[in-house]
């Protein structure tokens, strides 16, 4: 099972930094380009995923609380069953992403895309919206 015990910075080392992860042969760091990859119950809470292209990529059962993957692009992205807990997703692309059973409690998306998201047993209890195009094309300004 890939995994990131310490997010995507690792511990710090005497430096202060440990730098950026690779898991299954991908380097995860903002603007990464990991469309397609495998990466089933990854280990990123917390990690700095900002802009990262997830594109048709299987993140299931993945742990993501807490993670920075604003402006990410998830389109078509499996995140069945993932940890999305207290996630910024803001202004991120999930058109057709399968967040089945995911949780996505106290999560920030603003401006993301739900547009065609499977979404059957999601938890979003707590998510922030505005702005937000919700699965069944309505927009949800809830918070702004």
């Amino acid at each position: 099972m890939p995994s990131v015990r310490y997010g995507l910075w690792g511990r710090k080392g005497e430096d202060g930094l440990s730098g950026p992860k690779e898991i299954e042969g991908y380097r995860l760091e903002p603007f990464a380009q990991c469309s397609g990859a495998m990466l089933d119950h990854a280990r990123l809470s917390g990690a700095n995923l900002y802009s990262v292209d997830f594109r048709g990529a299987s993140l299931r059962e993945a742990h993501l609380a807490g993670a920075h993957i604003a402006e990410a692009r998830l389109a078509g992205a499996d995140l069945s069953g993932a940890d999305l807990s207290g996630a910024n997703l803001s202004g991120a692309d999930l058109q057709r992403a399968n967040l089945t059973g995911a949780d996505l409690s106290g999560t920030n998306l603003r401006r993301t895309n739900l547009t065609g998201a499977r979404t059957s047993g999601t938890n979003f209890v707590g998510a922030r919206f505005c702005k937000t195009q919700m699965p069944d094309l309505r927009v949800n300004d809830t918070h702004c």
